[in-house]
């Protein structure tokens, strides 16, 4: 009997490869990986160290641990360059970069995992941890890492409920598909040695047509920043990579992903299913899109969002978080929206720049439904009077306000003006 020829055999990709650059601070990156190793073991996953120029032993730790993909440069190369290296050599589904100063939790990969699964749209996942920018914070109040471990196992606990859509996210931890990020090269090295790299990625991957989750059901604990803060602060890396992220998206990041807390606080969140949301003024609809986070955390995930702006150069974006979006730099609301009224409208241009304040809110409160809810600010009294009479005929006593300049009314069909 002839012998037959065995086929080749697949070469094995594991699940995830996660990467982890280190700079000196040895001893955060010890307690980083053995939590690694701890809490990530039953996963498929390879290791892929990076040692940036380290002269406190980092080099000889790393060279000492079981995984086989290891990167050691005698110079520091700045994050961005660093890490592209490892993401070159990523053979899994996903990569993820770990920070070193991070210490992993119970489920942390699993529920990322989970998340990025449900949809082949999402394509960038980033846990909630205890120091960050960018509303990425919860406090556990735990007092040292061993209670913190015992907390985070109860917390980690997978529900999609907790899962935000974001439009930008600080990535400590970023779950994104492999395919995702070896289109675009990795972190933009225009930023390096860092700062703004992780907006400039979450822009890139959101225009490409992919959702962007922070997911709220994840906890795992960052120091802060204890590599990068020095050399951030001292080159004042934030002024320079600042102007060039606006320079390369047309768009000032911080400003225009702002969440507008005073918007939420007055928003009624009682609201049942089939809500439309309507924004007006000049951001990329950060604050639209927390309020349809919260919303669905409540169970309400049939939300959808619209906006009408006053500033041309946010519709790109504003087109990947909405249903429809329009440029008006004139606020002129008649007729875009014939066959469909909303739940809530949120009014985000300054007050003092419409031209003309009745005639705007009684166009804006036409679009509202029965029971709808208009939020807005008014710089100071008079500007808030003309623009409740504009909408209706009750009483301003009706009206739930906060912080002097925000507004909130509901529209009662027997109520309100329908000249």
């Amino acid at each position: 009997m002839e012998d037959q020829k065995k086929a080749p055999r697949k070469k094995h990709s594991p699940l995830v490869s996660i990467v982890v650059l280190a700079y000196n601070h040895l001893d955060y990156t010890r307690q980083c990986i053995e939590s690694l190793y701890k809490y990530t073991s039953h996963i498929d996953f390879e290791l892929i160290t990076i040692n940036n120029g380290s002269t406190d032993g980092t080099k000889e730790y790393f060279q000492s641990l079981p995984n086989k993909k290891k990167i050691s440069f005698d110079e520091n190369m700045g994050v961005d360059s660093a890490i592209n290296h490892g993401f070159r050599m990523a053979e899994g589904k996903y990569t993820i970069n770990v920070s070193n100063d991070l210490v992993l939790t119970a489920n942390w990969l699993d529920n990322l995992l989970i998340c990025a699964e449900s949809d082949e749209k999402i394509g960038m996942v980033v846990p909630v941890c205890n120091c960050a920018s960018n509303y990425q914070q919860v406090n556990l109040g735990y007092e040292d890492l061993n209670q913190m471990q015992l907390i985070a196992k109860n917390y980690n606990i997978s529900n999609p409920l907790k899962w935000q859509d974001r439009l930008r996210l600080v990535t400590y931890a970023c779950l994104i598909r492999t395919d995702i990020q070896k289109a675009f090269g990795g972190f933009d090295e225009d930023f390096n040695p860092g700062g703004f790299d992780d907006d400039a990625l979450s822009f890139r991957v959101r225009r490409a047509g992919y959702r962007l989750i922070l997911a709220g059901d994840t906890f795992i604990h960052h120091f802060g920043s204890v590599t990068f803060d020095p050399e951030y602060k001292k080159h004042d890396i934030f002024t320079k990579n600042r102007k060039l992220f606006q320079k390369k998206f047309g768009v000032d990041v911080w400003s225009v992903c702002a969440v507008d807390f005073n918007v939420l606080t007055l928003a009624d969140l009682n609201k049942k299913g089939g809500i439309n949301i309507l924004g007006i003024g000049i951001s990329c609809g950060a604050t639209l899109l927390q309020l349809k986070n919260k919303l669905r955390e409540r169970g309400v995930d049939d939300v959808k969002l619209y906006y009408i702006s006053q500033a041309e150069h946010n519709l790109p974006d504003l087109k990947t978080i909405c249903e429809r979006c329009e440029y008006r730099w004139d606020l002129n609301c008649t007729g875009l929206y014939p066959d469909r009224t909303f739940d809530y409208i949120i009014v985000e241009s300054e007050s003092r720049n419409i031209p003309d304040i009745n005639w705007f809110y009684r166009g804006v409160t036409r679009m509202l439904k029965d029971g709808g809810q208009l939020i807005f600010t008014a710089a100071d009294e008079e500007i808030f009077l003309k623009a409740l009479l504009a909408a209706h005929n009750i009483d301003p006593d009706d009206t739930e306000q906060i912080n002097r300049y925000y507004y909130s009314v509901s529209k009662d069909a027997e109520d309100w003006n329908g000249e």
